[in-house]
């Protein structure tokens, strides 16, 4: 039981060796434009796309655009804060006249689903698939972890699709807009 760790610093490790916890803090940094940005700026300005080190955001007008190109600066700075590195060197403002869907804010009574991830039920040849895909892994505790989290994964994977929640053709994240692509796979065509 002295080997026992709090599973963040774990998983933290886990998706530093995997390439993805940079991936995640962007994503993060994202969905919170408007604590970077604030309200105003927001209400005019989304994230659309990322290529490279270059965040593409949709704007409402040219003005806007005009403005958002001198605090471009603090922009950035903010928004590479929020990631812990310098990810993004460039914003580049497009006018589009729809805006990409902006995450709602909690209300103050927030919405509970009759279930939760965790009470998803899954099927034995569901978990018989998973266990069978670490079956290979010779270090018996580790194996377990895999196990344990792709299980939770499924859950989840299942309790989204029961939300009415969409996979994203580019990504493979889900997401509650109406399209086929979360907001920052959607671009210009």
């Amino acid at each position: 039981m002295a080997d026992l760790r709090p599973i963040g610093s774990g998983l933290s490790r886990l998706l530093e060796d995997w390439g993805l916890a940079e991936s995640f803090r962007v994503a993060a940094a994202l969905r919170d434009w408007r604590a970077i940005v604030g309200a105003a700026i927001a209400q005019v300005a989304r994230p659309l796309r990322i290529e490279g080190d270059t965040l593409w955001v949709a704007v409402k007008s040219q003005a806007w655009a005009q403005e958002l190109n001198f605090q471009k600066a603090v922009i950035l700075q903010r928004l590479n804060e929020r990631i812990g590195r310098e990810r993004f060197h460039n914003l580049r403002f497009i006018v589009r006249t729809q805006l990409p869907a902006e995450p709602a804010p909690p209300s103050a009574e927030p919405e509970t689903p009759s279930r939760k991830p965790a009470d998803v039920e899954l099927t034995r040849e569901e978990q018989e698939a998973i266990k069978a895909q670490f079956a290979n892994v010779e270090d018996a505790r580790l194996r377990n972890a895999l196990i344990r989290a792709r299980l939770a994964a499924k859950r989840y994977e299942k309790w989204c699709a029961e939300q009415g929640w969409r996979l994203c053709r580019g990504c493979g994240c889900y997401h509650q807009d109406p399209e086929s692509l979360c907001f920052l796979c959607r671009g210009e065509p």
